[in-house]
């Protein structure tokens, strides 16, 4: 009697594999749409973290960082003119600087974008300039800061246009007068932050210049006294980027098209996720930080 032959034939091969095939694409679908429920939660969660690890940069260091442009998780920053500027006014996000995760929840890097005046030397350092949230180093400067010695209030403004300081001053206004706090002699000569002052635009009617600003969907301005932007670019992010808005919605191209103008809406089927800091969050930081000195 012959022996009998165990083992898969060719046919039930065949039908295991088609089997296995099934069970990948399954499988594949179901991981699928666990990411894609899963990830706008998970988003949601390193916005609010972003929004913490932000403020607390500022607390520390009294100044934000500039775009990482070389992809090394820091910020990029060059000596002009003896202020160290922004080497651009968009690029990645410094995450290493900021303790923040390199990327959004679907693995795609965080875009940033700062207040162009912070590629400047002549504005970075200047207290009555929104750019001065991110003067770190060098000369400050009180251009156009005035003092009213009968209030002690300082203002932000021309002495030669037509709303200053004399017109709301009893005495004459003086200009040689710096409310911020004396650099920190002990841990380094050449660290003066704060650059920026309680004073600093925007403040009543004031808005200061090249803001970036925030939209709704319907057009509604929600911010003008933008001084950054971080943005995940959402679900479609491997498509969508700031230098060539590929597959973006109209929406998308709104907050990818290199202006001072972005929109923010409900997060959702390729939207962005865009969270921006105002020069009032940098002052309340400031206010934060004076509380426990």
């Amino acid at each position: 009697m012959s022996k009998r032959i165990t083992g898969f034939s060719l046919v039930e091969l065949s039908v295991a594999l088609l089997i296995l095939s099934f069970l990948t694409v399954y499988i594949t679908k179901a991981f699928k749409f666990d990411s894609d429920a899963t990830a706008p939660r998970k988003e949601a969660q390193n916005q609010r973290a972003l929004a913490e690890n932000i403020d607390a940069y500022l607390r520390v260091n009294l100044f934000l960082p500039c775009p990482d442009i070389d992809g090394d998780g820091k910020e990029d920053r060059q000596l002009v003119s003896g202020a160290y500027v922004c080497r651009a006014r968009e690029g990645g996000l410094p995450f290493l600087d900021l303790n923040s995760p390199n990327t959004d929840a679907w693995g795609n890097p965080y875009y940033y974008r700062v207040h162009q005046r912070a590629q400047s030397a002549v504005y970075i350092n200047q207290v009555c300039q929104p750019a001065s949230v991110f003067g770190s180093q060098g000369d400050r400067g009180i251009e156009d800061l005035w003092f009213c010695p009968s209030s002690s209030n300082f203002y932000c403004a021309d002495i030669s246009g037509t709303s200053n300081c004399n017109d709301v001053c009893d005495v004459a206004c003086t200009n040689a007068v710096d409310p911020r706090p004396e650099p920190f002699i002990h841990i380094n000569p050449s660290y003066q932050a704060p650059y920026f002052h309680l004073n600093t635009p925007p403040y009543g009617t004031r808005t200061g210049a090249f803001n970036l600003n925030v939209y709704d969907p319907s057009g509604v301005k929600v911010e003008e006294g933008v001084v950054a932007v971080v943005i995940s670019w959402g679900a479609n992010g491997d498509l969508v980027n700031d230098a060539s808005c590929t597959d973006a919605t109209a929406q998308e191209l709104e907050n990818c098209d290199g202006d001072r103008d972005f929109i923010y809406f409900p997060s959702g089927k390729d939207k962005d996720y865009l969270k921006w800091i105002t020069v009032n969050q940098a002052k309340m930081a400031l206010i934060k930080r004076h509380a426990f000195e």
